[in-house]
């Protein structure tokens, strides 16, 4: 389920030099297709010079001033940088800036070695973090109160995402879009970018979504959609063959060839996953959430989780309640 957000959400860009390309355009990327989706997502760009040199002899303008009042941003972006890009006259300027104004953000988003930024703003003390390979020593050195992990591509801890970098951000992006705005926006912003299968960190929402998506085939991703839309609906297989405009026999082998799976274990993998997520975000019982993703009665709930799940639906929930080990 989508977090609440302002009715015209915010990301603000902290735009510095030596800016990695792939850290800035990957997330931009997955921001501006959702733009178009979503009319009112609202990008700015700010920083401490109006202009900077950024890939040969390409060069970017029209950079803001660093704001000098507190925003009210749902997302705060921190690409990573080139540490020969560096300019020493202005990193320290970025660095207070952070300390003094991030806090004010909703979420924190810092890619590969904008994660050390985000260290030095002090802004990781206590929290699980990541960067780039190569970066980790120095992420422990700059945050020493912070739990450093390097086995994942990104983690989200609190208010604070951080990525391992370069390609990673667009995981690390399409997470948060599904933090704010649910998967059907993240399902179409992924298809569009051709990214129907992405990685994830330890909080994997966004990959139950688009397991069994990587394949081009429109006639099951349009049944998949279909699925998706409506999980709370009985669907027999004619139904699924409507839907996607195939005979039941051929949609059987069509959608175990790209798929992976029969399109009934598609749809229950899809019920749990929004179970996972209701379980997690909401304190309604099993037996609610059984009815709300179409799998009737708790009971039933229980059965599906055992196919693809060890221990019980209540002790997952219960691992993840704050304070559990």
């Amino acid at each position: 389920m989508p977090l609440e957000t302002a009715p015209s959400p915010t990301v603000g860009v902290l735009m510095l030099p030596g800016q990695v390309p792939l850290d800035l355009v990957g997330p931009l990327q997955v921001l501006h297709s959702a733009q178009r989706m979503h009319e009112n997502l609202t990008i700015r760009y700010f920083g401490p010079s109006e202009t900077l040199d950024w890939l040969g002899p390409l060069a970017l303008s029209g950079i803001e001033p660093l704001p000098r009042t507190s925003q009210d941003w749902d997302l705060l972006l921190v690409p990573g940088q080139y540490r020969q890009g560096i300019d020493p006259s202005r990193q320290p300027l970025a660095v207070e800036w952070l300390r003094e104004h991030a806090p004010a953000a909703r979420t924190v988003m810092g890619i590969c070695s904008g994660s050390l930024l985000l260290a030095e703003a002090g802004l990781l003390d206590g929290r699980r973090c990541t960067t780039h390979h190569t970066l980790l020593a120095q992420l422990e050195t700059l945050a020493p109160g912070a739990r450093v992990q390097g086995d994942c591509i990104f983690i989200e801890d609190g208010p604070v995402l951080t990525s391992a970098g370069i390609s990673t951000g667009i995981d690390t992006m399409l997470h948060w879009l599904t933090r704010c705005f649910g998967h059907r926006l993240t399902l179409a912003v992924a298809r569009e970018m051709v990214l129907y299968l992405r990685r994830s960190g330890h909080e994997p929402q966004l990959a139950g979504w688009l397991e069994g998506r990587n394949h081009v085939d429109e006639r099951i991703h349009r049944l998949q959609d279909a699925l998706s839309a409506r999980l709370g609906e009985r669907w027999s297989m004619a139904d699924m063959a409507r839907a996607a405009i195939m005979s039941e026999r051929h949609l059987r082998r069509r959608f175990l060839a790209v798929a992976g799976m029969s399109p009934h274990d598609y749809l229950l993998r899809l019920r749990l996953q929004l179970a996972r997520q209701l379980m997690e975000e909401t304190p309604w019982s099993l037996a609610r959430i059984a009815e709300e993703v179409g799998l009737g009665d708790d009971r039933q709930l229980r059965r599906a989780w055992r196919r693809f799940e060890t221990g019980s639906p209540r002790a997952w929930r219960e691992r993840r309640e704050p304070g559990s080990s």
